[in-house]
């Protein structure tokens, strides 16, 4: 150590005498530069919120205790060597500082990082560190440094573009259910379209909580949920926007609007254009600034401003399923992609030339395009399966006369043999992110092209030569850390009682995860699961009683009980239950008794049953609860429980024996059937229903107070009740949902939290159960310290689609979230009272009331 301390020393002092050369006030360093709450400078390498003379010391420390740390590398060359801190002084003194994890307050996401589909990669043309991506899960995600890390944001629904100012390069346009603007790189957020003042309320509606805006004028909410799909900057002008705006969610037509005042008005251009709107292309780049040309998937006009003229213009073929274009040296160029084509235009569309020769023609399939705006003969294409199996990115640089393959995979490996990979390729094979169906180049570098597929985001920086993962970090000893950019759905988090630091993450889609390390590296816990199992594990318990040994409940049907599930049916679905006798490390299949077709959503252990003899009690959606009384080695059916309805979801096991099931809401076809609440007390031999109030159909969770358990929180899910007409749509609202509280054993309910709310889960604070805390599928979670009785919004945690609270046992005051599609967060309980929102000027009044 004192050697180690000794290097330091001489290399703080080549530093001073490097300052004293360097034409650079030395005395900047010693001034701290403190971060806003929203969030950190990547130069704070120490952490405390400032960035100093003390950070330099610090990184020198990392870069000689933890040289693998990639913050050792500051420079990013590859080398951790004193260079770096050199570098860090230069960018201390010229104030050259970034942002880094722009996490709102205290809150962040834990997991592995990836695992869910990822679109729409936009790069910053004069800052290609700072990039976008959105998932379809409501989560967007931005960079500032260069895909070290990534912030997710929430603008309460999926963004379905985003665009940058060219000659304002901290302003960026995020497209969604509104049009929202951030002013410091995606950092926070301000909704500009509808006008704030005209808002009357948000509503959220339908098993997913579609969110839309009602306002005075009646647009661009009302019952339609009209949506923005497309905005453009005019490059001349940063105050000359277009924006096209779908009238449904699921079909045209589209109109597109002008904005002359940066988004303060606006008026319409061009009404009712047929099919999706993939692009709008500025009339800037023809020297006509007042026209534009705007592509659908089956139509293309160009229309002026001035005279309020739209010209048609011709496709290659339809339906269309990219558009891409720029400007360089040798004028226009536009591309057309349809399912199995690729054309380029250098008359605006008059006339189009096919594109598909050589290497393409044993493509089947194109999936996505992209093309460099600045040098637009330059455009990667991406394509799904090739007639030999075969799927990957290619690239142009001859406006598409030629292609050549720049990334290539089977289901197996990487054919091109350059791709650097994260745990997703380990553990699955390139075949399971499979092709690229988002394509994102930088504007003014062809060189830095993203692109995103069904789990991860990829890039290359020169020219496709090499690309690499940036979804992960992926440590020494095989475990892998979310850089942030996390789409995956989890059911819980779950807590071993022998080892503080190991941690169980519960998964859709990757099985499941576990920490050894409390929560900062994770490694996949799916050995044993058999393979038609491993897409979901909906639940686990450990034995408290016996080190190592614990359950697990699996399935292959993912999302349940989201009604989506149910559209094709549920035939041919399979899963089970596991053991492991490891700490999750390896696991054996315990099915005996268990019909083979046994998605298993949720599993008990009655911790008063021997521990030689465990007795347990499983959910088999779809088929029963069924009872174990040897420690999981065989089951039984318990007795029937009442009603067709067969939606087996979750139990809950009272200390007294009594035990409850949860059976959620159905669909078949457009008919849907009532859920309900049961309980046995005579351990699963006999079942009587539960009475609800009336219209609650669809319970979701039940809890239960430890200190006093007939005191019980069942979380609703409410359903749409269609009512008279509004504004010319039919006005529909959400009851039946929200919070209910028994305070004698389930005999009687009253409702503790409004029931137009999608709740998903709740959880009651062991250590003081007057502290509940909710979480919902309305971008919001709250917490009550009077048992219900008042509620706060949870600030700093803002994801769309909310799952399940859980108390942190090791943390006092801390709270994990887990999600629909945005991985686990963890946070303050309570909330961060100094969290800056994601969208700056949102009133919690317009979804929530005053």
């Amino acid at each position: 150590m004192f050697v180690k301390r000794s290097r330091i020393v001489c290399r703080i002092f080549l530093l001073l005498n490097f300052s004293l050369f360097f034409p650079l006030s030395f005395s900047a360093l010693a001034q701290q530069k403190v971060s806003p709450a929203s969030f950190r400078y990547r130069e704070d390498v120490d952490g405390n919120g400032k960035v100093s003379i003390h950070d330099v010391i610090s990184l020198l420390l990392l870069g000689l205790d933890s040289p693998g740390d990639p913050r050792a590398d500051y420079n990013g060359d590859g080398k951790v060597n004193i260079i770096d801190a050199i570098t860090l002084i230069v960018n201390i003194a010229k104030e050259n500082l970034s942002a880094e994890a722009l996490s709102a307050g205290s809150w962040r996401v834990v997991g592995p990082g990836g695992g869910g589909a990822q679109y729409l990669p936009t790069v910053n043309p004069i800052d290609p560190g700072n990039v976008f991506v959105r998932c379809d899960m409501t989560g967007a995600y931005v960079t500032a440094d260069n895909a070290r890390s990534w912030r997710m944001f929430n603008l309460r629904t999926v963004v379905n573009d985003f665009e940058i100012d060219p000659s304002q390069p901290k302003t960026v346009y995020a497209a969604s259910s509104a049009l929202y603007r951030s002013d410091d790189g995606g950092l926070g957020w301000r909704l500009i379209y509808p006008d704030p003042g005209e808002i009357v309320a948000e509503h959220m509606v339908g098993d997913h909580a579609e969110q839309w805006f009602e306002t005075a004028e009646g647009l661009p909410g009302g019952e339609v949920e009209r949506v923005i799909v497309k905005v453009r900057v005019d490059p001349s002008n940063s105050d000359h926007l277009w924006l096209a705006r779908s009238n449904s969610w699921d079909s045209p037509p589209y109109t597109v609007l002008v904005s002359n005042d940066r988004g303060a008005s606006w008026s319409t251009l061009a009404e009712n254009p047929t099919g999706n709107v993939l692009a709008i292309f500025p009339g800037q780049w023809w020297d006509r600034p007042e026209e534009a040309v705007v592509i659908t998937e089956n139509t293309a006009v160009r229309v002026s401003e001035e005279t309020g003229q739209s010209t048609v213009l011709t496709i290659p073929g339809s339906p269309l399923i990219a558009a891409e274009g720029g400007k360089g040296n040798a004028g226009v160029i536009l591309y057309a992609l349809t399912v199995n084509n690729v054309y380029s235009s250098s008359n605006l569309g008059v006339s189009w030339q096919s594109r598909k020769s050589g290497v393409l023609n044993d493509v089947g399939s194109f999936t996505a395009l992209a093309a460099c705006e600045n040098q637009p003969e330059k455009a990667y294409l991406a394509c799904g399966w090739t007639s030999n199996s075969e799927f990957g990115n290619f690239k142009t640089t001859d406006s598409g006369a030629s292609w050549s393959w720049v990334y290539r995979a089977n289901s197996t490996r990487i054919l091109s043999n350059n791709y650097s990979a994260g745990w997703l390729d380990k553990n699955y094979g390139p075949g399971w992110r499979e092709y690229s169906f988002g394509l994102g180049v930088c504007p003014t570098n062809p060189d830095i092209c993203y692109a995103t597929d069904w789990a991860a985001t990829i890039r290359t920086t020169d020219g496709g030569a090499h690309w690499e993962q940036v979804y992960t970090d992926m440590l020494a000893d095989g475990s892998a850390r979310s850089r942030g950019l996390d789409v995956t759905t989890c059911y819980g988090v779950h807590f071993d009682p022998f080892d503080s630091l190991h941690i169980f993450i519960s998964y859709t889609d990757i099985g499941a995860f576990q920490s050894f390390d409390g929560g900062e590296s994770w490694v996949q816990a799916i050995d044993g699961i058999p393979d038609s199992w491993r897409n979901t594990c909906y639940w686990m318990v450990f034995d408290p009683e016996v080190q190592g040994r614990a359950w697990s409940a699996w399935g292959s049907a993912h999302d349940l009980p989201r009604h989506k599930m149910f559209r094709n049916g549920f035939e041919g679905k399979t899963g089970g239950v596991a053991v492991t006798d490891n700490s999750c490390k390896t696991w054996r299949a315990s099915n005996s008794g268990l019909p083979a077709s046994s998605v298993c959503t949720h599993i008990v252990l009655d911790p008063q049953s021997l521990s030689g003899s465990r007795t347990l009690y499983v959910c088999a959606f779809r088929q029963g609860v069924f009872k174990s009384t040897d420690c999981g080695q065989s089951w039984k059916a318990t007795g029937t429980v009442p009603g067709t309805n067969r939606n087996y979801w979750r139990l809950a096991l009272l200390p007294d024996g009594k035990l409850f099931v949860l059976i959620v809401r159905d669909r078949q076809g457009s008919v849907e059937f009532d859920g309900g609440l049961f309980r046995s007390a005579d351990r699963g031999a006999s079942w009587q229903q539960v009475t609800l109030p009336e219209g609650v159909n669809f319970p979701n969770d039940l809890v239960y107070d430890p200190s006093n358990p007939d005191r019980m929180f069942l979380s609703c899910w409410p359903w749409t009740k269609v009512g008279e007409q509004y504004k010319g749509d039919w006005l529909r609202t959400e009851v039946g949902g929200g919070l209910l509280l028994s305070e004698d054993g389930g005999s009687s309910w009253r409702r503790v939290f409004r029931d137009d709310a999608h709740v998903y889960a709740a959880a009651i604070d062991p250590d003081n159960p007057s502290k509940v805390y909710i979480n919902t599928f309305d971008s919001a979670a709250f917490h009550s310290a009077d048992s219900g009785e008042t509620w706060s919004r949870i600030k700093g945690y803002n994801f769309k689609w909310g799952h399940r609270p859980v108390v942190d046992p090791h943390n006092p005051g801390m709270l994990y979230l887990t999600t629909f599609g945005g991985s686990v967060f963890h946070g303050p309980a309570s909330g961060d009272p100094a969290a800056v929102e994601d969208i700056l000027d949102f009133p919690d009044s317009w979804r929530w009331g005053d």
